[in-house]
């Protein structure tokens, strides 16, 4: 297959992509129909990864446009409408896959084209806007807004100078040309606000300060607002007095937690100071309903899996301030050892925030809303005058 065919067959499939998510009802507006059918998006995904579970974990193996006898395949898979992975371990896939399969953490990727374009249309942007895109990945998402907007109205920024430089050659090669810089996502990107619209593709505890402060009154911030137990979208609007307020959006999304540029010490743990049985199973953390109310308890924990000397597994859960426990499978009579340690008893958390999600009649991350500002944030249910929380730092 010559790179002209290549071109010819992307193009259908571009278009038949667009009408499939039209037809599945995540895109209603015709501009962004347009968009989506003429954007190539296998410019921006010249390899992929697969990946399955193994009893030695996930091992990714690579899907190249560059190999003849896997182009059908490529092409099948970049004009689905799935998450594509893109980097493993912060190494682009066709150089971390080049002996072959290997494990470890994907640390990029091409977002579903159907949630990218849900979110797209959440956004509300007319003609003439002005958006801030963080993290550029790829930079298909870029190249769509660029098509719907005009590069001049679009910045894009990710932490990652290797995935901006690649972006900027694909998107130049069509010939957008918007704004790209390589920044951490937390400080946005003053050089180009205000803007109208925010869009965060990676997930933070929190709306960062500085979209606030470089979004225009009246402005939209669709953000991800997340930890390690749970998190949801959030469609906040910029009032004339720099407080951002909105409800999170009831359809689940989440992507992958923000990078930065100061990775986290290890804490010291101390010994276990409190050492109980439990009638409550991790598996209520299951339940991203639930997860997301626990997520306003605990802040930054986070949760692990261990193996206890005796062979046992152990749920666990740890975070920044030194505070851990964990969790021993259960007992004949169902109930649960649990161990904690450090400043807070994290289990005892979320066996208050369970208490609490049962009196409030289990509502969803739907339920609930979030008000920012640069001098604090918390997390409201029902109303912005009902009861809160702190927003995790």
């Amino acid at each position: 297959m010559t790179r002209s065919s290549i071109d010819a067959d992307a193009a259908r499939r571009a278009a038949a992509l667009a009408d499939r998510l039209a037809g599945a009802g995540e895109i209603t507006d015709p501009a962004w129909r347009r968009a989506f059918a003429h954007v190539p998006r296998h410019v921006f995904v010249p390899h992929y990864a697969r990946y399955e579970h193994t009893p030695d974990g996930v091992r990714y193996t690579l899907v190249s446009g560059d190999d003849p006898d896997q182009r059908e395949r490529w092409l099948d898979g970049v004009y689905s409408d799935e998450t594509l992975i893109t980097q493993v371990r912060g190494v682009p896939v066709e150089v971390a896959l080049a002996g072959g399969s290997r494990g470890g953490a994907w640390t990029s990727s091409s977002t579903a084209p159907g949630l990218m374009a849900r979110l797209l249309e959440t956004l509300d942007i007319a003609d003439g806007m002005t958006v801030l895109e963080v993290g550029t990945g790829t930079g298909y998402n870029a190249a769509l807004l660029s098509e719907r907007l005009g590069s001049a109205h679009v910045t894009s920024i990710d932490i990652d100078g290797g995935l901006v430089s690649d972006a900027r050659g694909r998107l130049a090669g069509l010939g957008y040309r918007p704004t790209l810089a390589t920044a951490d996502g937390r400080d946005g990107f003053p050089g180009a606000a205000p803007y109208d619209r925010v869009i965060g593709t990676c997930a933070f505890p929190n709306i960062p300060s500085s979209w606030i402060v470089q979004s225009r009154p009246g402005g939209l911030i669709l953000a991800n607002v997340a930890g390690g137990l749970g998190g949801a979208m959030v469609l906040a609007k910029v009032g004339q007095d720099g407080t951002a307020s909105g409800r999170y959006l009831p359809r689940w999304a989440g992507f992958m937690p923000a990078r930065s540029l100061k990775p986290a010490a290890d804490p010291p743990y101390p010994e276990a100071e409190d050492m109980r049985e439990t009638e409550l199973s991790s598996d209520v953390l299951d339940d991203p309903a639930f997860a997301f109310l626990a997520q306003l308890q605990l802040g930054d924990a986070s949760p692990y899996w261990a193996t206890h000397e005796d062979g046992s597994q152990l749920y666990g859960l740890a975070a920044s301030d030194g505070s851990w426990a964990e969790l021993y499978p259960a007992d004949d009579q169902g109930r649960h050892h649990v161990e904690q340690g450090g400043p807070r008893a994290l289990w005892d958390l979320v066996e208050t925030a369970y208490t609490s999600w049962e009196d409030f009649g289990c509502p969803d991350w739907s339920n609930f809303g979030i008000t920012a500002s640069t001098a604090g944030q918390r997390v409201w249910l029902s109303t912005d005058a009902g009861i809160s929380w702190p927003s995790p730092e």
